[in-house]
């Protein structure tokens, strides 16, 4: 999950949270995950075309930890067809809204946008990256409240890491953009899928 398959992310992450007391549910969701790696055996992390500007997806379920009610954050980052930086994790506190939820999952999404973009730079040897990198998220709240300081007085509730996120999009090394949620890549990171979706997402993800 952690180097060629973003695919099981999500599931790993779950499981992976009973590690030290599993009851037999948990146990029999890993063998379902050791089932699905065994039948895409041949399935591969794959990378194709030109290289493209650096672009990430941010998501985040509402509470859908039913032990703990927190919610679980995932991101993904490409350069082309293929995914280069992926993430699934259950954030540390509770959100209080699923607007809040999503902001945080852009907090750390840009951070790690921050990071890449300083790796590209001294891997392609630029003295700085001319755009900004575009995250596309699907909460249009969790948006205006990154972009626009007005909304700053009703969520002083919110850390001041958080609000991070501001000054990166003031300076242009990030842009939010909205995208539907049925195009949303990194909802695979974040939630189960039925089947037809979950193709879709490791499609995206440029598993082949």
């Amino acid at each position: 999950m952690l180097g060629t398959c973003p695919n099981i992310a999500f599931s790993v992450a779950c499981v992976s949270r009973y590690a030290s007391n599993p009851t037999p549910a948990h146990m029999k969701a890993v063998k379902r995950i050791f089932s699905y790696l065994h039948g895409t055996l041949d399935l591969r992390l794959t990378f194709r075309g030109d290289l493209a500007d650096l672009s990430g997806y941010s998501d985040s379920d509402w509470g859908g930890d039913p032990s703990t009610f927190r919610s679980t954050a995932g991101f993904v980052f490409n350069i082309g067809s293929g995914a280069i930086s992926w993430s699934s994790k259950r954030q540390p506190t509770v959100a209080l809204s699923t607007c809040e939820a999503e902001y945080r999952a852009q907090t750390q999404a840009s951070k790690e946008a921050i990071w890449l973009r300083q790796l590209l730079q001294n891997l392609i040897l630029l003295e700085q990256t001319p755009y900004a990198t575009i995250i596309y998220c699907d909460n249009q709240g969790a948006i205006a409240l990154a972009k626009d300081p007005k909304y700053h007085p009703r969520t002083k509730y919110i850390g001041v890491e958080q609000h991070w996120i501001r000054e990166k999009i003031q300076n242009e090394e990030i842009e939010l953009q909205y995208i539907e949620t049925k195009k949303q890549v990194a909802d695979g990171l974040t939630k189960p899928l039925p089947k037809d979706a979950f193709v879709l997402f490791r499609s995206a993800l440029g598993l082949e």
